[in-house]
């Protein structure tokens, strides 16, 4: 498939033009229907309602329209590695991780293998997972890491380790419990993390499984980083997952307690596309976390 007819698709689409499209895409008119005319009868389908109202989009024309922008994508980046190839012999390895993960767990990881292997440069992003497993799926990351396990066509998952959830308080505040149960921490206020993460997600389960409701949330953050430096401070308590929280922890600035109910845990998990994985340096950084992850964590 010739990647600039779903350029030139997209083009149309978004002027609602083909005369408009031409125009910007600095070509003529005719040569521009003759390539959307030339993606429908590939794709044997057709894709546009050319009315006095502009452009229609088909059903099977909604469809190549979500495609083409990963597709483009995917070839753009493609571009860009063959680029880097040329201009040096580093090899580079992009990973999108969960902040749980990429923010205390991998740095020393990535420290350790760049140690033992030389001409490697590690690009790590630290975002939701969601957004971790959308970028691995289109292929525009190497190698994710998320809280939880996935099974979706094409992408293997393993599982590393577990990341136990704590409830964690300020030491300027006196719990003198330990363990909590959940009539304890109903009537403390909370900051949480924002809706839809893996931590929520665990703790609201938690939560129904026991028939509680309407807890009393301080504040929804959105990084674990501000939740901590709120607990701290002591505007509230909170429930985290321990690694990202031990060294608080150690230095005393932070207490910890256990949940009586459940120690619910975030399952640390590597994610990764099949076809990325048969470039040899991402495959051998792959087998390095199989067998060492755990262990080289920070």
């Amino acid at each position: 498939m010739n990647i600039n007819y779903l350029n030139s698709f997209l083009e149309v689409v978004k002027d609602n033009s083909i005369s408009k499209a031409a125009k910007n895409l600095h070509m003529t008119q005719s040569a521009l229907s003759q390539q959307i005319q030339a993606l429908e009868k590939l794709l044997n389908c057709e894709l546009m309602i050319r009315s006095n109202k502009g452009i229609g989009l088909t059903e099977e024309g909604e469809i190549v329209q979500s495609y083409s922008e990963t597709l483009i994508n995917i070839y753009e980046n493609m571009l860009k590695e063959l680029e880097q190839c040329k201009k040096s012999n580093m090899q580079n390895i992009k990973i999108s991780s969960c902040s749980a993960v990429g923010q205390y767990l991998l740095p020393c990881t990535l420290h350790l293998y760049k140690k033992d292997r030389g001409g490697i440069k590690f690009l790590l992003k630290s975002e939701d997972s969601k957004e971790v497993i959308d970028h691995v799926l289109d292929c525009s990351y190497d190698i994710g890491f998320i809280d939880s396990e996935v099974n979706l066509p094409g992408i293997e998952c393993f599982r590393i380790c577990n990341n136990d959830l704590i409830f964690v308080y300020s030491n300027k505040r006196d719990i003198p419990k330990d363990p909590l149960t959940l009539e304890d921490i109903y009537s403390l206020p909370l900051i949480l993390s924002s809706e839809g993460t893996t931590t929520r997600e665990l703790i609201k389960g938690l939560l129904s499984n026991n028939n509680i409701n309407n807890l009393n949330i301080e504040m929804e953050l959105d990084s674990i980083e501000a939740i901590k430096a709120s607990v701290i401070a002591d505007h509230g308590v909170s429930i985290l997952p321990y690694t990202s929280v031990k060294k608080e922890i150690y230095s005393k600035v932070l207490k910890k307690a256990t949940i009586a109910e459940l120690n619910p845990s975030c399952k640390i998990c590597m994610i990764y596309n099949k076809n990325m994985a048969s470039k040899e340096h991402v495959r051998d950084f792959i087998d390095y976390i199989k067998r060492y992850g755990r262990e080289t964590f920070c």
